[in-house]
């Protein structure tokens, strides 16, 4: 049996966790997280270390940490006591490398204290996460001293390229759902209202803004927006939340910094059987491919078109929920996930160190 350490610091989620559940008699898994993370209870056992990322949940403090610690250390995801539980170990699974407690974890990698370091890599912008001469050299030390990067999409693969690692310390494997828990509704209600639901954070680059002025656009009293935002609901709820959706829109824009790296809601709604409309930002196009209607990136009368084509036509809609089903059963099985990650877990337990 291996044990992996999953260290996520403030954002730990159980969306991502769904894809960290193993047979136990291969892969004994245990999360680290700071102090506060983005879920209260998670179905694999957590290690809990204090942060500077903890005091950024007081909004006051949110950006005064984050500037001062981003200058001085390099991030505020720092994990105080990290060192001390690495014996515990035989693999360590970080995120990007950017994030303090991963160049936390290539120290101890370069020390030969750690013998295998994975990292998560979501950053689909070359160069990103580079603009402050500290986090930079976090970055490129960190990229250094990784054993294995695993991209969740292609997009993110060539940005790693870009950049400059090596094509064969890559592998691509995306994460999913539990398809059993995120499905259609058996039953549509006879209701003819359409009810078209926004999941994300309530910031501009998400584009709610935009999908309000569509919908205001369509102007059709059946026709209601539900908005779920900023860890407004329990996860556990948001199954129930798509099923009683018709339509999910994801009008994400990209800025400077930021793009859509993957968007985990669509391929909840897609497992859902909901028909999507998104913007094509960043790696939507290739997450939700032909099972959705692409609109171009800030045209708001073509987004309201969309959603009107799909309210007025119901066997569209059909239509483009059942592809998104079978892509999610196909390419988005947090099973499937599972077992790919074990098998990279004992691949790499195998090597040399």
């Amino acid at each position: 049996m291996i044990k992996v350490a999953l260290v996520r610091g403030n954002y730990l989620n159980n969306y991502e966790g769904q894809n960290y559940l193993f047979n136990k008699k291969r892969i004994s898994l245990t999360a680290v997280s700071s102090l506060k993370s983005l879920d209260n209870q998670y179905p694999f056992p957590v290690i809990k270390l204090a942060s500077l990322a903890d005091l950024q949940v007081l909004p006051y403090l949110n950006k005064p940490i984050k500037f001062v610690s981003n200058r001085i250390i390099g991030d505020s995801q720092i994990l105080f006591g990290l060192e001390k539980i690495i014996n515990r170990f035989d693999v360590f699974h970080t995120a990007d490398p950017h994030y303090y407690y991963s160049y936390q974890l290539a120290r101890l990698r370069k020390d030969k204290k750690i013998k295998s370091l994975i990292s998560s890599s979501w950053e689909t912008i070359p160069f990103n996460n580079e603009s402050v001469t500290k986090k930079r050299f976090i970055k490129k030390f960190t990229q250094k001293y990784i054993d294995l990067f695993i991209c969740h999409t292609e997009r993110a693969k060539d940005c790693l390229i870009t950049e400059g690692i090596n094509e064969n310390k890559i592998k691509v494997v995306r994460i999913g759902v539990n398809i059993n828990k995120f499905k259609s509704q058996k039953h549509k209600s006879k209701d003819q209202n359409v009810t078209i639901l926004f999941v994300g954070r309530l910031v501009p680059e998400k584009g709610l803004l935009d999908l309000q002025k569509a919908v205001n656009q369509i102007n059709n009293s059946l026709v209601k927006l539900r908005v779920v935002g900023n860890n407004s609901v329990d996860y556990q709820q948001m199954p129930k939340i798509y099923q009683q959706a018709n339509i999910f829109v994801l009008p994400s824009k990209t800025t400077r910094t930021w793009e859509e790296q993957y968007g985990m809601v669509l391929v909840e709604a897609m497992a859902s059987g909901l028909p999507i409309v998104a913007y094509g930002s960043g790696a939507i196009p290739e997450i939700i491919d032909k099972a959705g209607i692409l609109v171009k990136e800030g045209n708001i009368d073509q987004l309201a078109y969309s959603i009107y084509r799909l309210i007025e036509n119901e066997n569209l809609r059909q239509k483009l929920g059942k592809m998104s089903r079978r892509r999610t059963e196909k390419f988005f099985n947090c099973r499937k996930t599972a077992k790919q990650l074990t098998e990279i877990y004992e691949n790499i337990s195998r090597r040399p160190h």
